[in-house]
């Protein structure tokens, strides 16, 4: 039976789109957390489209002034209706599958490919057929649920779009300059403008997007063909977009790990994490993102990850040694695939992709949580088209409808999962319960659970979690305030104090806990007591008009 007319790219990118609506159709409701609540709900500067786009919007975070943008957008036409912001992150997304699936496609036309014999008929169906496995498994992997359920995460998916975009125009532009031989038409020269600029787009979005010169660099070495002074030569402009990142981190004044943490002060856990210490855990972690892209299950918004001070700990050894291999195989693939199967070099470079993509937040920049899986959505278009690739080799001497039926059988799977995993992320209090059930010793998932439940007007069984806060994490001031608030409304008028005093105590000045224990002051009568803790929480919050 011929295949050519399910080979049609219109088709393919009906399917993606078609398959990433079906994975998240019951995603359009998911309420806001933990940083929406300080990036989009009390953020002053992206509800004043034209205050944001004067300058206060550049001001407030000039390293994702794109991000923050499409933030103040959706405001301006939705207010705080959730729905036009996953409306929003998931046509990121499928837009994002859309370029994972043309960079794939046209990867297969450069040079390094059309130079090689062309393969016999029947292996031609996996090999046409993989960049849209590639974006399928891009679009319906349960992985990507964080990136792109959790609103405010559109950072990184967006970013990811840019990078993806700018790569995709570089290519284009060099497979048309291949085709005119020296001459250097409008075509490829407005192209590369395009690819330059939605490089400086990705790195005005999110700084995970540093990596986007040394990853064209990488494609353009083991893709295409010129000489080494020439290549150099069309890279450098692209290389000297590498400098928006570290000036604009230098610019804030504050340390690359704070600036990468993925949620407020509010709700996180300081912790002192040495740049080895944290690289240390980071071959551990890495570990687990690989085994999330083949056996997604136990996902966790909180996971109970240790902090590893050992080089020598098991599973730092072994998470390490198991990354080592995986990089010594990707070099061995490149240098078979100059002799043998073209297609071993497309999973050397994913690979590549996977590690590069993942050095600014897997290394030794400490960062206060140390795993977060949106973290993985920009390495894993390199991974998914590895083993997409991988794939395509697996199934060459299978007949084409086999090879069909095994990949769809595996997408379907993970779009299921993806659709499942959205369902826990439907309220505060089933993600929150999910993750306690899944990292019970976690204290931010404890606070955010009884938070959760408090604000459904289920006290009494939001107190137990709120105390397990305060036991797992007693140095923290936010579980005794939550403690303090949820005891006032119970009527237990002493202990509230108690634990209010205890977080006033811990963090002077914070106003939230002096509010608090003014009111439990003004339940008791004591008016002077209650008016003096305003007065403290309105010389820290003078703006609080409250």
């Amino acid at each position: 039976m011929s295949m050519k007319p399910y080979l049609k790219p219109a088709l393919h990118l009906l399917l993606i789109a078609l398959l990433g609506l079906l994975a998240y159709s019951n995603s359009f409701h998911v309420p806001f957390f933990l940083d929406d609540d300080s990036s989009i709900i009390n953020n002053g500067v992206i509800k004043d489209l034209s205050r944001f786009l004067g300058g206060d919007g550049y001001a407030y975070n000039p390293r994702r002034f794109l991000g923050y943008l499409t933030v103040a957008l959706n405001y301006r036409f939705g207010g705080l209706d959730v729905t036009g912001y996953h409306v929003f992150n998931l046509a990121v997304h499928i837009g994002t599958a859309w370029l994972v699936y043309t960079l794939a496609a046209m990867t297969l036309r450069t040079p390094f490919f059309t130079e090689a014999a062309p393969e016999p008929e029947r292996d031609a169906t996996p090999s046409a057929m993989m960049p849209l496995f590639a974006a399928l498994i891009f679009v319906a992997h349960p992985v990507q649920t964080q990136a792109v359920t959790y609103i405010i995460q559109r950072l990184a998916a967006l970013a990811t779009l840019f990078f993806v975009l700018s790569l995709v125009c570089y290519a284009k532009a060099r497979l048309l300059q291949e085709a005119k031989g020296k001459a250097l038409g409008w075509k490829p020269v407005s192209l590369y403008l395009l690819s330059l600029a939605a490089a400086g787009c990705a790195m005005k979005t999110k700084e995970i997007a540093f990596t986007l010169p040394f990853v064209i660099a990488l494609y353009e070495f083991l893709f295409f063909r010129m000489s080494f002074a020439k290549k150099l030569l069309v890279l450098a402009p692209m290389a000297l977009m590498a400098v928006i990142v570290p000036l604009g981190v230098l610019s804030s004044g504050r340390s690359m790990g704070s600036l990468l943490s993925d949620v407020s002060a509010l709700t996180r856990v300081d912790t002192d994490v040495s740049r080895l210490d944290y690289l240390f855990t980071q071959f551990p972690v890495i570990a687990t993102y690989l085994r999330l892209f083949f056996l997604p299950v136990n996902q966790n918004l909180e996971y109970d990850f240790p902090v590893y001070h050992s080089f020598v700990n098991l599973p730092v050894l072994l998470s390490f040694l198991l990354l080592l291999a995986l990089f010594l195989l990707s070099l061995f693939l490149l240098g078979r695939s100059s002799k043998g199967e073209r297609r071993l070099r497309l999973i050397s470079f994913g690979i590549l992709w996977f590690f590069i993509t993942l050095s600014v937040e897997s290394s030794i920049i400490p960062i206060t949580d140390v795993i977060y899986e949106h973290r993985v959505y920009l390495p894993s278009v390199g991974a998914f088209i590895a083993l997409a690739a991988a794939a395509s080799l697996l199934f060459r001497r299978l007949p084409a409808f086999a090879s069909i039926a095994a990949a769809a059988v595996v997408i379907l799977a993970l779009a299921g999962t993806t659709f499942a995993r959205n369902q826990v992320w439907g309220s505060e209090v089933s993600l929150w319960s999910d993750a306690v059930g899944k990292a019970p010793n976690k204290a931010r998932a404890h606070y955010n659970l009884a938070l959760a439940l408090d604000k459904g007007n289920r006290t009494s069984e939001a107190l137990p979690h709120a105390l397990e806060a305060a036991r797992l994490a007693p140095s923290e001031p936010y579980a005794y305030n939550l403690i303090g608030s949820i005891m006032g409304k119970m009527g237990r008028i002493e202990q509230a104090a108690a634990a209010l005093t205890e977080a006033v105590r811990l963090a002077p000045q914070v106003p939230a806990p002096h509010v608090n224990l003014g009111d439990i002051y003004a339940k008791a009568g004591q008016t002077e007591r209650a008016l003096e803790q305003y007065q403290i929480a309105l010389q820290l919050n003078p703006s609080d008009a409250d």
